[in-house]
């Protein structure tokens, strides 16, 4: 008997932890988009996925008192972490889903605060955000309707949740930028800020980083497009990136000038552990001649010297490109006729020094990512 009692509990336990799996749901009628996001940045935001994460919260101070506070980013869906009922731990949620399908489509708004901005969640059950100039300000519910004495069946909407086309925050950007505008550390001290410059006329965070691009969203019928669900542009072609920076090209009297124009609405890119780099080479007859590279970075630190995050309390250099800025860069190289130049604008997910200091191997997170290039021929 208490073999059967044992049995049920953990049949219970399993249950309960398969059904806490709010994707699984999604990806019956998803496929395409589920495929997607099991590659994305949302889908591997935790301790247990993130290997940049991991290694920062290693050697945070907090992580001796077992309290992780960046659940409310990294791992919303892990609602009993959320809500104070469990610690961090191992789990299914943590390895596969710590960012949901659900965590991001029942964003109802986003409040603004100083230290950071902090997303309100919409509590009605079954009922999603979504955005689609087609159906902009409408909200569809499953509707079935029998013809010709029950003969015939039609039906509209999804029969598992009802859509909502109505909220501006999906058309606009702003669903995003709970967690992806800015944060401060304890010390009121900016970490990070992506100084956001908005235009819905134009780009926003959507349009860029989730292009429409070919397969049905919903496998009820095809809809021919949808909008990429990988998320983190280092995962994905960076071709649909380069159009928003623009390299140029000018030959001056002692050299020449390489313009980068961040035709982004956000910083290039802010993170404090990131590294932009501009590489050029210049071809002449069959000989490849490297050119000084430059950085672009902003460096946070204390007393002087580069220090993480949460200790930081001042800027010790910023040479980042801001939204909509065109930084110029001057080389004192004389070009001849006949020579190529090969310019590459790209980024290291982790500066290669700030990478050895927390002990980070992983090559996917340590190699160079080239988000544009370009060649000029002289």
């Amino acid at each position: 008997m208490k073999k059967w009692i044992t049995f049920l509990m953990l049949s219970a336990v399993s249950t309960q932890t398969y059904a806490a799996l709010e994707n699984t749901t999604c990806k019956k009628c998803h496929p395409i988009i589920f495929s997607e996001y099991q590659n994305s940045m949302h889908s591997k935001a935790s301790i247990f996925k993130d290997t940049v994460h991991k290694a920062v919260w290693d050697k945070h101070p907090d992580k001796r008192k077992g309290n992780y506070k960046c659940a409310k980013c990294h791992t919303p869906s892990d609602h009993n972490l959320i809500s104070g009922k469990s610690k961090l731990a191992d789990n299914p949620i943590q390895r596969t889903e710590p960012i949901s399908c659900q965590a991001c489509h029942t964003i109802k708004n986003i409040e603004k605060h100083a230290k950071t901005n902090k997303n309100i969640y919409n509590q009605k059950k079954k009922y999603f955000f979504s955005a689609d100039i087609k159906r902009k300000g409408k909200k569809i519910t499953f509707k079935e309707e029998r013809h010709l004495f029950g003969l015939f069946t039609k039906t509209s909407g999804s029969p598992y949740h009802d859509i909502d086309y109505s909220n501006k925050n999906f058309y606009d950007g702003t669903m995003c930028l709970g967690c992806h505008d800015h944060k401060q550390n304890g010390k009121a001290f900016s970490v990070c800020n992506m100084q956001i410059k908005q235009d819905a006329s134009k780009e926003t965070c959507i349009s860029c980083h989730m292009p429409k691009i070919k397969g049905t969203f919903v496998n009820l019928k095809n809809t021919h497009t949808h909008a990429f669900h990988g998320i983190s542009i280092h995962t994905m072609d960076p071709s649909l990136l380069s159009k928003h920076i623009k390299l140029s090209l000018t030959q001056t009297d002692n050299g020449f000038d390489i313009a980068i124009q961040n035709k982004a609405n956000h910083t290039l890119f802010a993170q404090p552990l990131r590294l932009n780099q501009l590489r050029v080479t210049v071809e002449r007859k069959g000989e490849t001649i490297p050119i000084e590279t430059k950085n672009f970075i902003r460096i946070i630190g204390k007393d002087g010297k580069p220090a993480m995050p949460w200790m930081a309390d001042t800027v010790l250099k910023d040479t980042l490109i801001k939204a909509h800025e065109t930084r110029h860069v001057n080389y004192k190289t004389t070009l001849l006729k006949g020579d190529s130049v090969v310019v590459e604008f790209g980024y290291y997910l982790v500066n290669p020094k700030a990478a050895k200091k927390l002990k980070i191997t992983d090559k996917s997170v340590t190699k160079f990512i080239v988000l544009t290039k370009k060649r000029f021929n002289i």
